[in-house]
Formats: structure tokens, C-alpha cells, sequence
């Protein structure tokens, strides 16, 4: 039985030391600095700001669905697509200026 045991934390430690050393090797293309402050970077994010916060509610609104007792499908599946159909605008527009996609929302 100790032996279960033992072999269970050790399986649980192994999974969280491998999570967390992959986290941190992946980092973020924005931590290597190519998404400065440059000017390039500002105009995506000024030309964006409207788009990204419809997003960022949209995100809202998703998540409350998920609270209410009686969970609608279709509502759901409505927002998703809009989130994705924003998204896509976003990366249009992070195209044009040739923003990394890691730096975009």
C-alpha cells in the first residue's frame, strides 16, 4: 500500500516539475523583444483597441453563460463565433503590420 503511495506522488511531482519546466522554456516571443514599442506596434494596437475590447466582452459574456443554470447551446456556439470572427480581424490587421502573432491577442 506505501508503495502505491509513494509511486502516486512521485508520478504527481514528475507531471508538475515537467509542466512547470516547459512553461518556462516557452516563453514568449514578446519577452525576446520583438514586440517593442515601436511605432509599428502602436498603430496595431490603436487601430485594434476598439476590436479588442468587443473581444475581451464578448470573453465576459461567454463566461457568465457558462454561470447560469440553464446553458444555452446556441448562444454559446453565437459567441464563439463572433470571438473567432474577431480574432480573425485582429490578425488582419496584426498581417498588414507584420506583428508577430504572439504579441497580437
Amino acid at each position: 500500500m506505501k508503495k502505491h503511495k509513494i509511486a502516486g506522488v512521485a508520478l504527481v511531482l514528475g507531471m508538475l516539475s515537467v509542466g512547470a519546466v516547459s512553461a518556462s522554456a516557452a516563453g514568449s516571443c514578446c519577452n525576446d523583444g520583438k514586440c517593442s514599442d515601436e511605432p509599428t506596434v502602436q498603430q496595431f494596437t490603436k487601430e485594434t483597441a476598439d476590436l479588442t475590447s468587443t473581444l475581451k466582452a464578448k470573453d465576459i459574456e461567454l463566461r457568465e453563460l457558462a454561470g447560469y443554470s440553464t446553458y444555452d447551446i446556441r448562444k454559446q456556439e453565437a459567441l464563439e463565433e463572433e470571438i473567432k470572427e474577431i480574432k480573425a480581424k485582429i490578425s488582419v490587421v496584426g498581417e498588414k503590420y507584420g506583428i508577430p502573432a504572439c504579441c497580437r491577442v
